[in-house]
């Protein structure tokens, strides 16, 4: 089992460095550090400048992926790789694809820094992945820190269609991690209507946790309500070293990634790190 973690020579590498070897020490992941860095177009003479600001930018690339690695802490193996393409967003689907290594399960990445600590600022690297990967997306927060393994898995659960996907994948993910798993529903509407809509919640999740509890065995429930997605969310308790699973939307092409507007608001308001699953 690999990671491949986008990195970079700013706080968001970072970030996303940490939440890979978070994840790595519950699952036994190796990590894939990838700097990507501009196709570099073809020149006829070795001494040319456009071959000596590739080779510059060659070294470069290694630069980042040592300090990358000096980061990565002890018990936790991990590789530094240079790729070349067209995008970032092209070359970590690359790297996740590789023949030679074998298919990624995951890919990380952090987010944008320039937000609040604890906050996540999609920019357009981990924008585009969240709607176009097949491989599942690991987004660390802004200034997240590394943990000596993940104390639990919170899925976030729904009644619409691919849910039971979602659960399946992280009642397999809480398996293999050896950590508890925590069913989250939100209920988002006025105080006239909010008692029915999250007593129907608080049915449907005892359902699914007597469901999982037989796969699993250590697993709760918990209902978020407020006026709006964001409130439900951050009326919840989550402890810094777990992870929150989430689905992609219905619109999703099969086997990929397409985050819709319920899932954006969610990461708005949360404080620990997401994965997004792709669609079936």
């Amino acid at each position: 089992m690999r990671y491949v973690v986008g990195y970079g020579p700013r706080q968001r590498g970072i970030d996303g460095v940490n939440l890979a070897a978070t994840l790595a020490c519950s699952s036994g992941a190796t990590l894939d550090l990838v700097a990507v860095l501009p196709s570099d177009a073809p020149t006829f003479h070795m001494y040319s400048p456009d071959h000596a600001f590739n080779a510059e930018l060659e070294a470069q690339g290694h630069e980042w992926l040592q300090d990358g690695l000096s980061r990565v802490p002890g018990g936790v193996s991990a590789e530094g790789h240079v790729r070349r393409s067209e995008s970032i967003t092209h070359g970590l689907l690359d790297a996740a694809a590789d023949p030679e290594r074998g298919a990624a399960s995951l890919i990380v990445v952090g987010t944008r820094h320039r937000v609040r600590a604890k906050r996540f600022g999609v920019g357009s690297l981990a924008d585009t992945l969240l709607h176009s990967s097949p491989v599942p997306v690991a987004l660390a927060p802004s200034g997240y820190q590394f943990h000596p393994g993940v104390s639990r898995i919170t899925c976030a659960t729904g009644m619409s269609p691919g849910a039971e996907d979602l659960l399946g994948n992280a009642i397999r993910l809480a398996t293999e991690w050896k950590v508890p798993l925590r069913l989250m529903s939100l209920v988002a509407v006025g105080e006239d209507t909010r008692r029915e809509w999250t007593e129907l919640a608080e049915r449907h999740a005892a359902a699914l946790v007597a469901k999982a509890q037989a796969a699993l065995g250590e697993v709760t429930s918990v209902v978020g309500h407020g006026d709006s997605i964001r409130d439900a969310v951050r009326g919840l308790d989550f402890a810094d070293d777990e992870v929150v699973v989430i689905g992609s939307s219905r619109m999703a092409q099969p086997k990929r990634l397409f985050v819709g507007h319920s899932a954006s608001k969610i990461m708005k308001a949360l404080k620990v790190p997401m994965i997004v699953w792709p669609r079936d």
